[in-house]
């Protein structure tokens, strides 16, 4: 009897040491490795799509992201979407320009209004500015 009482001590000891253990995971790899995680990053993103252009016009759309004063050179994707209605025709990837710009050139071929959204993520944050753009 006397032995079952300890071997059940034993075995609850380890439970409650195995519980209150983390791995050891230092504080940076506890906090997702984000050593300004006091640091508030507000994720900005300027949107520039022309108001309007002829059909067969290439133009330019092109998004500054920056965060915090700085820009963003590394996000970790930028993406032009380009709406006519509720349908999406299509979906580029932007590369890193300069100067945290991303930017895309873009050819109507119809008339419309069309939408623009640029999907951007970065400092694991997500936003998605749109601007419209009237095509003639």
């Amino acid at each position: 009897m006397k032995s079952k009482f300890m071997m059940f001590a034993m075995m609850l000891s380890l439970a409650l040491l195995t519980a209150c253990g983390n791995d050891g995971e230092t504080e940076a790899e506890m906090n997702h490795d984000n050593p300004s995680e006091d640091e508030v990053h507000a994720l900005e993103v300027d949107l520039e799509v022309p108001e309007s252009a002829e059909a067969g016009e290439t133009v330019e759309f092109s998004a500054h992201v920056h965060s915090n004063g700085e820009d963003i050179t590394d996000a970790d994707k930028v993406m032009y979407e380009v709406l006519s209605g509720d349908e999406s025709l299509e979906k580029i990837e932007a590369e890193h320009d300069q100067n945290g710009v991303y930017s895309i050139e873009y050819t109507f071929e119809e008339a419309g209004t069309y939408t623009v959204i640029s999907h951007v993520d970065a400092l694991r944050l997500h936003t998605m500015p749109q601007s419209d753009i009237t095509v003639q």
